[in-house]
C-alpha cells in the first residue's frame, strides 16, 4: 500500500506530461501545409515539461540519488538514438554518404549543424536543457540531497539571469527548471500542501491552463521568440501554476485514476520523439481546408499517438528495465515514475 501511495502521488503530473507532449504536437502538425491550422499555445508544452522537470528531479533525487546522472542519461538517451535513426532512414537516404553521416553524427550528440541545420528529431534543442539541467543538478547532489535543491535553484537562477564573463549566456529558460524546483521546495520544506483544500489546487491550475492561451491574445508576446525572458514570463509561471496545483489536489487524494491518461503520460517521451518525424513525412501533402485539414491533423495525432505508446511498451519501457537492472540497483517507485516524466 506504501508503495501504491508513492505511485499514485505523481499520478497528475503523468496527465500533465501527457497533456504537454500532445500540445506540442498539435502545434507542429498545425504548422503543416495540409493543416494550416494554427495552435500556438500548444508550445508552451515545451514550458509545461521544463517546470515539470524541476520538481520531478528535485523530487526523486530527495528519497534516492544513487546513481542518479546514470538513470537520467538511460532515461533520455537511448529513447533519442532509437528515434534518431528512425529518422535518418527516410531523411538521409538521399544524400552522400559524407553528408549523411555528418548530420547524423550531429543529431546523435545534439551538436548544432552548419548554417543552423537543426537535429534530425528537430525538438532536440529542448533535450539539451534537460541534460544540462540533470549535470547541474547531479553536481549540487555532491553536497548532500537536502543542499541540492537550494544550490541547483541558485544556480539556475544565475544563469538564466547573469551573462558571466567569458561565457555564453544567460540562457531564461533555465528559469523555468528553477520554477519547478522552488515548487518542490514549497511543497516539501517550507509548507504542508495538505492544508490547502484541493479545490483550491484545481483553481490555481485552471487558472495557468487558461492564461497560456489568454497571454498571447492580451499581450505582445512572440511565440517565434522562443528562449527568450518574455517566454518565461508569459508560459513559465503559468505552468508552474499548473504543476503546483496539481500538487496540491493529489496531495488531498484528488489524482487522476484513469489508465489511458496516464498510460499516454507513461508514452509521452515516445510522442514527443516521434512527431517530428511525422511532421517530416507529412510537410509533402498539398494544403487542404477544414473540415479535410482537421480531419488531416486528427487522423495523424492518432497514428503517431499510436505508434508511440507501441514503441514505449514494447521497445521503450523492456530497454529501461534492461537498463536499471545492470546497475544492479532497482530505482524506487518514485524514480521509477520519475523517469517517465523526465
Amino acid at each position: 500500500m506504501r508503495q501504491q501511495r508513492r505511485h499514485e502521488m505523481l499520478a497528475n503530473l503523468q496527465a500533465v506530461r501527457a497533456l504537454a507532449a500532445i500540445g506540442v504536437l498539435l502545434f507542429h502538425f498545425g504548422l503543416l501545409p495540409a493543416t494550416q491550422l494554427p495552435f500556438r499555445v500548444g508550445a508552451a508544452g515545451v514550458d509545461l515539461f521544463f517546470v515539470l522537470s524541476g520538481f520531478i528531479i528535485a523530487h526523486s533525487s530527495s528519497r534516492s540519488a544513487r546513481h542518479f546522472l546514470a538513470h537520467r542519461l538511460i532515461r533520455v538517451v537511448p529513447a533519442y538514438w532509437i528515434a534518431t535513426a528512425i529518422a535518418a532512414l527516410p531523411t538521409l537516404r538521399h544524400i552522400d554518404i559524407a553528408a549523411a553521416s555528418g548530420w547524423l553524427l550531429q543529431s546523435l550528440f545534439y551538436l548544432p549543424g552548419p548554417g543552423g541545420r537543426p537535429a534530425l528529431i528537430f525538438v532536440a534543442w529542448t533535450l539539451v536543457y534537460e541534460l544540462a539541467f540533470y549535470l547541474l543538478f547531479w553536481l549540487a547532489l555532491r553536497f548532500g540531497t537536502r543542499l541540492a535543491p537550494w544550490i541547483a535553484m541558485i544556480v539556475l537562477l544565475v544563469l538564466g539571469l547573469a551573462a558571466l564573463p567569458a561565457a555564453p549566456g544567460p540562457w531564461p529558460l533555465l528559469l523555468e527548471f528553477a520554477l519547478g524546483v522552488g515548487i518542490f521546495l514549497l511543497s516539501e520544506r517550507l509548507g504542508d500542501l495538505r492544508r490547502i483544500p484541493a479545490a483550491a489546487g484545481l483553481g490555481l491550475a485552471g487558472l495557468g491552463v487558461v492564461l497560456l492561451p489568454a497571454v498571447l491574445v492580451l499581450t505582445r508576446y512572440n511565440a517565434d521568440d522562443y528562449q527568450s525572458l518574455g517566454r518565461v514570463l508569459y508560459w513559465g509561471l503559468p505552468s508552474a501554476a499548473i504543476i503546483l496545483g496539481v500538487v496540491i489536489a493529489e496531495r488531498q487524494g484528488l489524482a487522476v485514476k484513469g489508465r489511458f491518461i496516464l498510460l499516454l503520460g507513461a508514452a509521452s517521451y515516445a510522442i514527443y520523439l516521434l512527431h517530428p518525424i511525422m511532421v517530416g513525412q507529412l510537410l509533402q501533402l498539398p494544403p487542404a481546408q477544414p473540415p479535410i485539414a482537421w480531419l488531416s491533423i486528427l487522423a495523424a495525432a492518432i497514428v503517431t499517438i499510436s505508434l508511440a505508446i507501441a514503441l514505449h511498451l514494447w521497445i521503450e519501457a523492456p530497454m529501461l528495465r534492461w537498463m536499471r537492472g545492470l546497475l544492479r540497483d532497482r530505482a524506487p517507485v518514485e524514480q521509477q515514475v520519475s523517469a517517465e516524466l523526465g
